[in-house]
Formats: structure tokens, C-alpha cells, sequence
């Protein structure tokens, strides 16, 4: 008799780390702030976060899909923040920020690991593709963006400076 041999995962991880030239609590603070994840996952997904350490994502695929989930933040210590998306994901997620002190009283690295697991079988493979996930560039943008805001209060864009041909369009 044969049996069906269960559909392989489309598990995606990703890992990416920097150094930030401050201390790890500031860093954790920061990090927790509601508005913080709205601004540095903006090119992957709309997050809209809770005092609770709870967020709804929504990100955006081709031809107008929607992927949504919620998050709840886990429990953690003063080096460490986790999240997991809860039951009825569109696309299950995990996340695990840790902080450690930088050789050379350099700051704080911060190491930041995000697993994707999409649903299996065809129609996993189909939000994988639209969704054009790639783990280790949304996870090292996030990180990026995160030490750009720490540094100096922003985050660097070039939206919308439109090029300064034509003013401003190209014909």
C-alpha cells in the first residue's frame, strides 16, 4: 500500500545582523515602539502595532492580493524580543531579535531571525512567487532600516524625489 508522502515545506529563514553604536536597552525601547514597525518593515508589509507588543501586518502582492496575519509578542528578556503569527495566518511567520554586546564597547549587534512558512502544495509555491519573498532581503532591510532610524532619527528614501530631468518626469 502506498502512502502519500506529506507535501514539502516552503519554510523560509532568514538572518541578518549590524552593529549599532548604542546600548542594547535603547535599542530594545526603541525597537518596541508601535510606530518603529510601521517604518521599518514599510517596504514589505503595512504594520499597524499595539502597546501589547500585538501587530496586524497586511502586505501587498501582485494584482491587487492581500497576505494579512496578526502577531503576538512572546515572552523575552532584556536581550531578546519575540513574535509569532497567530492561527489563521495567511502567511505563518516567526521572529527572534536578539542584542549583544559589540567587541570594542563598539554598541550592541543586534541579530535579527525571521522564518516564512508559507502554505505547502501549489498553492504555497503560488504565494511564494507573487509574493516574491525573499527572506534575507526583507530581513536585512528591516535590520538596515533599523540602525538608520536609531543613528539619526530617520530613514533614508528617495521617494519622492523624482529625477530632475523634465521637471521631475521622464518623457
Amino acid at each position: 500500500m502506498e502512502t502519500a508522502s506529506p507535501e514539502p515545506s516552503l519554510d523560509a529563514a532568514a538572518r541578518a545582523s549590524v552593529t549599532i553604536g548604542r546600548s542594547a536597552d535603547e535599542l530594545r525601547a526603541l525597537w518596541l515602539r508601535p510606530e518603529t514597525q510601521s517604518r521599518i518593515w514599510a517596504d514589505f508589509a503595512d504594520v499597524t502595532a499595539d502597546d501589547d507588543g500585538s501587530a496586524e501586518w497586511t502586505a501587498r502582492g501582485p494584482a491587487g492580493g492581500e497576505y494579512r496575519w496578526r502577531t503576538a509578542a512572546q515572552d523575552a528578556d532584556a536581550t531578546t524580543v519575540r513574535w509569532s503569527s497567530l492561527d489563521g495566518a495567511d502567511i505563518a511567520n516567526t521572529g527572534v531579535l536578539t542584542f549583544r554586546p559589540a567587541p570594542g564597547d563598539r554598541g550592541t549587534e543586534a541579530h535579527l531571525d525571521v522564518r516564512f512558512d508559507p502554505p505547502g502544495g501549489v498553492v504555497g509555491e503560488a504565494v511564494s512567487k507573487l509574493f516574491h519573498i525573499v527572506p534575507r532581503e526583507i530581513v536585512s532591510k528591516a535590520l538596515y532600516r533599523f540602525r538608520a532610524l536609531t543613528t539619526t532619527g530617520v530613514i533614508p528614501t528617495t521617494d519622492p524625489q523624482p529625477a530632475a530631468r523634465n521637471g521631475g518626469t521622464d518623457k
